[in-house]
């Protein structure tokens, strides 16, 4: 049988003291260490912060300084884009008034080479051409005589043709809408050139166009001739 002994435990009044100044050491200790990291660190992080606000105001700076270059690359950009429309504008009457006077040239040869134009006026050149549904029209007045000077003349322009099984005949003024009576006032000296859009009424044949000529200061006719209706394209 196992022998029991006693330990004894010497009782020392001071050590409770000592252990509990020891931890309220050790615990100021960690409280000024931690105070100490965490001023650290505070100070890290306040720098850190101070940096992006910096970081923040350059890159802000920047953004608003390349919005400046897209918004004046883009006026920029406009404004060729606006001047090219310009030119592109101008080039189209350019090509328009270039194709009017090689026309108009072209007359004046055909009026000093033709010995057939009789005296007084005449029409040449009636052309009809479909336009989108349309019809685009031009014909030229002519005079002949033995003085040429600027003169006015009264034209007068019809379609004849059928509707209904009925013999119609029609005013230019009720088939362009730019033309808003007859006579027609024409002033010229050599020739005019006339154009327009005539659009048909539904149902409408046309067959004929009619033109006819007279001075202002005479009631009878000048020049009274009927065209086939022949359309080109």
């Amino acid at each position: 049988m196992r022998e029991s002994r006693s330990i004894v435990v010497r009782h020392r009044p001071g050590q409770k003291y000592v252990l509990s100044i020891g931890l309220a050491v050790l615990l100021i200790l960690t409280l000024f260490a931690g105070k100490f990291w965490g001023g650290r660190f505070f100070e890290s992080e306040m720098r850190e912060k101070e940096r992006l606000e910096e970081l923040t105001v350059d890159q802000a700076e920047i953004i608003a300084e390349q919005k400046l270059q897209l918004r004046a690359a883009q006026l920029s950009s406009e404004v060729d884009a606006a001047a090219l429309e310009s030119a592109r504008q101008e080039m189209i009457v350019l090509q328009k008034n270039v194709y009017q006077r090689d026309e108009q040239l072209k007359l004046y040869r055909e009026l000093l080479q033709d010995s057939t134009q009789p005296d007084g006026l005449s029409v040449t050149d009636l052309k009809l051409s479909d336009s989108g549904g349309m019809i685009s029209y031009r014909w030229v007045v002519r005079q002949k005589a033995a003085k040429m000077k600027t003169i006015e003349v009264l034209g007068e322009v019809w379609v004849i043709g059928s509707k209904g099984g009925r013999l119609v005949e029609l005013s230019l003024a009720d088939l362009d809408d730019t033309i808003v009576a007859l006579p027609i006032k024409i002033k010229f000296k050599y020739f005019s050139i006339n154009r327009g859009v005539i659009k048909l009424p539904e149902g409408f044949d046309p067959k004929q166009i009619r033109i006819t000529l007279r001075y202002p200061n005479k009631g009878a006719l000048e020049y009274d001739q009927k065209y086939d209706w022949s359309v080109e394209g």
